[in-house]
């Protein structure tokens, strides 16, 4: 069962490139504001430096939003990665609760073994020491 439609992959692929654009301006912006605390350039820049990092980070994100919807290239692998993500067939409820449990019981286990191991190492070390 198949949780994304092959119909719907321009709007995907869209989502994903104005979320990735998001996220470079956002990171852009965060760089700039601790850019001004490092070097105080609240003092040495004339005029609001808030107002120039928080546009620059927004034409910036503009630009790589532009930068990859106009990229063939970009735009074909993204529209290959959806082709395959289309494929892929994700497991029930069911047995992925049973896997949990089983991977849950096992650490339970392993760690056993190991405290076991180390308590056995500790004690010989004392009788040493």
């Amino acid at each position: 069962m198949s949780l994304i439609k092959s119909q719907d992959g321009k709007k995907w692929i869209n989502s994903f490139i104005v979320v990735s654009s998001t996220l470079v301006g956002y990171i852009l912006i965060r760089f700039l504001h601790q850019i001004k605390e490092w070097f105080d350039l609240e003092s040495k820049i004339p005029f609001n430096y808030d107002f120039l990092a928080s546009g620059f980070g927004v034409v910036v994100g503009a630009m790589t939003f532009l930068l990859i919807q106009k990229n063939k290239t970009a735009y074909n692998h993204l529209n290959e990665v959806y082709g395959e993500l289309v494929k892929v067939v994700w497991p029930e409820k069911d047995s992925v609760l049973k896997v949990t449990i089983g991977i849950v019981i096992g650490l339970a286990f392993v760690s056993l073994i190991l405290l076991g191991v180390d308590y056995a190492c500790r004690e010989i070390l004392e009788l040493l020491y």
